[in-house]
């Protein structure tokens, strides 16, 4: 369901997007004004607010699928970016909502926009505020019981930060977005920080430095603040399809989403609930967190399901798009890698391909990310690199991407370079990897489940 009626509506916004630190005190203003002529229906609904560099859409998803098995009957999640469709973005825990809901909620979106734009009750919003509106409106309209809502970028001046959630979450933070969020880490831990509000526990993810803690125990000085520990206790197994999975033993939990970072992840997740619906059980912890997947974080597909791609071993998509992720990515690849070569002994599916080689990737990312940093940790893994554009809407360094990898092919068409690397990767039986943007991995996606091989 790709919701073109709204899409195309709201692509006649997408210039405006407009930060500006001199005015940061005013600039939620107008997502405020809009939803006061909307009734305000983002306090309508209890929910839960989760920020940070890496990790939030894992955590809000394992959130809603939490609350989901205590038994609310309609749990919305509000994410980005949008993985293969519109609804990717606005969706309840088992998928999207009927489609006349979001019809409705349109609806009433454009009449009330155009009426506010022609009076010049407002400024002409952006395309991040009115998709923002719109989930507003359309959990309102499903009369959720409950939402979950991903910080878009930052925290303190994003749309988002006009709800009044049950509990707070902060995920780990890296260098990221340092020319809107600024140049070091304290300064970034700052804009996140400002989704804490007074009174409202605050859950935090490991962290960097001590200077980070910092910020947030300053910050949250009226509220309840509870850090997240680090090196949990895990162990990788393969399931019936060779999908890698992960134990997390103070859970008691087997998660679909493996990588050791999953299973901090899993904590914030489950204590964030804990913090929101105190009578929670652990048996109920233990069903949501069992029932969340998460396309794009180390989702593999493997040749049983690439029915056009017979000879290639596995296929591994994941959003890593910072020097920590990547790093965590490379560690769980290997980890998977180590599992495949064991399960070859006595699994026939697995015969014919060539584990003990090293696979092959396929990369991309925008211009404001540290490529250098992401180039050092991926280069000794693979055997050759295709370096591409990261998708339609994010701009790329095409030449800093390609000094920063010393062996590396550049097909700056992304849907070309996708076709190369899938190819590639069959005709000498070798695995795949992609990582690096979220919307490179939405491309490979759709390749993979739309075009036959020929």
């Amino acid at each position: 369901m790709d919701l073109e009626f709204a899409t195309d509506y709201f692509k006649q916004f997408i210039n405006f997007e407009r930060v500006d630190p001199k005015k940061s005190e005013i600039y939620l203003d107008n997502i405020k004004k809009l939803c006061g002529f909307f009734g305000d229906p983002e306090l309508d609904i209890p929910c839960i607010h989760v920020a940070g560099s890496k990790g939030k859409g894992s955590i809000t998803t394992m959130a809603g699928n939490i609350l989901k098995a205590a038994g609310y009957k309609t749990v919305g999640l509000y994410r980005s970016p949008a993985l293969t469709h519109f609804t990717d973005r606005i969706s309840e825990v088992d998928g999207p909502f009927p489609e006349e809901i979001y019809k409705k909620a349109f609806t009433k979106l454009k009449s009330g926009i155009e009426n506010l734009l022609a009076e010049q009750k407002i400024k002409s919003p952006t395309y991040y505020e009115i998709v923002t509106l719109y989930a507003f409106l359309v959990f309102k309209e499903a009369g959720c019981d409950f939402v979950v809502y991903e910080v878009g970028m930052g925290g303190r001046l994003d749309a988002t930060n006009i709800i009044s959630p049950k509990v707070t979450v902060i995920n780990t933070i890296e260098l990221e977005h340092t020319k809107i969020l600024g140049d070091t880490l304290e300064k970034i831990a700052a804009e996140k920080a400002g989704i804490i509000k007074k009174n409202v526990p605050v859950v935090i993810g490991p962290q960097p430095t001590q200077n980070v803690k910092d910020v947030f125990i300053k910050t949250a000085k009226e509220s309840e603040i509870i850090f997240i520990p680090e090196n949990l206790h895990t162990e990788y197994f393969l399931d019936d399809n060779n999908h890698l999975k992960m134990r997390v033993e103070e859970l008691n939990s087997d998660l679909n989403l493996p990588g050791d970072f999953q299973g901090e992840n899993a904590l914030a997740a489950a204590t964030a609930v804990r913090l929101a619906v105190p009578n929670i059980t652990d048996e109920i912890i233990k069903e949501g967190l069992e029932r969340t997947f998460l396309s794009g974080r180390f989702e593999i597909l493997t040749s049983r399901e690439l029915v056009d791609f017979p000879k290639i071993p596995y296929v591994i998509l994941d959003g890593a798009h910072t020097k920590n992720s990547v790093a965590g990515a490379i560690k769980t690849l290997e980890t998977y890698r180590e599992k495949l070569a064991k399960q070859k002994t006595y699994d026939s599916c697995l015969t014919d391909f060539a584990l003990d080689e090293k696979p092959i990737l396929l990369f991309a990312c925008a211009k404001d990310k540290n490529v250098e940093e992401m180039a050092k940790i991926l280069e000794p893994h693979f055997s050759e690199i295709i370096l591409t554009s990261p998708g339609v809407f994010k701009t790329p360094d095409f030449p800093r991407m390609r000094k920063a990898f010393k062996n590396a092919k550049l097909i700056k068409d992304c849907h070309a370079a996708i076709e190369t690397a899938c190819k590639t990767a069959n005709q000498n039986s070798k695995g795949l990897v992609s990582l690096g943007s979220f919307y490179l991995i939405a491309e490979v996606k759709k390749y993979l489940e739309t075009t036959p091989w020929d």
